[in-house]
């Protein structure tokens, strides 16, 4: 949980010191971007108990949208994925054990503003705000099935930062570290609850929509 919190703090830092100082007036390409992406997450839950926990990888896909806006160094993303979040715990509730593992597919939505600096080539990128998820599908190994369930949409926190290249003429790619932090709760039960904690990597491929 640790490292996660590090990861957390210093990409919310960076990216938010992105998304609220104007960069440069040419700082990205013009016109607005459409793709799609796909990366990976590690997911700590973060219970409200002491518990031991570890995280558990999942996978993202989807496609996005980075809006143009009168401000060339401003934009806004828009972005529906496929998210698996999960982890493990280990502990007792109520003098019962409290141990097994969950996953849960969901539909994140994230809509964020995003800065930009053109060094080059290269677009150095930030983006912070708000996301929403909905659970798609739930897993929990039997032990943890007695104990809790998952809330059907929960909300967070997401932060980013990365770089934009040129592929060709048409096609753009980025990659970003991001995290999450949730803002509720995830999961509940009798006397417990948990929240999730991502730290993840994304790669996306975009066209610019032509003015």
């Amino acid at each position: 949980m640790k490292t996660i919190w590090i990861r957390l703090t210093t990409v919310l830092v960076v990216a938010g010191g992105m998304t609220v100082v104007p960069l440069s007036s040419t700082a990205q390409v013009p016109g607005s971007v459409v793709g799609v992406v796909a990366g990976w997450v590690t997911n700590e839950q973060v219970w409200r108990s002491e518990y031991e926990t570890e995280a558990v990888g999942g996978g993202q896909l989807g496609g996005f949208v980075n809006a143009a806006t009168p401000l060339s160094w401003f934009r806004v993303r828009a972005e529906f994925l496929w998210t698996q979040r999960g982890g493990s715990v280990t502990g007792q509730i109520s003098g019962d054990p409290l141990v097994g593992e969950t996953r849960t597919d969901y539909l994140t939505v994230g809509v964020q503003p995003r800065t930009a600096l053109r060094i080059g080539q290269l677009e150095v990128f930030g983006v912070a705000g708000p996301m929403l998820e909905v659970v798609l599908r739930n897993r929990f190994t039997s032990e943890l099935a007695v104990a809790v369930q998952e809330v059907g949409t929960a909300y967070g926190v997401g932060a980013g930062v990365g770089v934009a290249v040129p592929i060709n003429a048409s096609l753009f790619a980025e990659i970003e570290a991001r995290l999450f932090e949730g803002l509720g709760d995830a999961y509940t039960g009798n006397f417990v609850s948990a929240k999730n904690r991502s730290f993840g990597v994304v790669v996306r491929i975009g066209r610019p929509l032509r003015r």
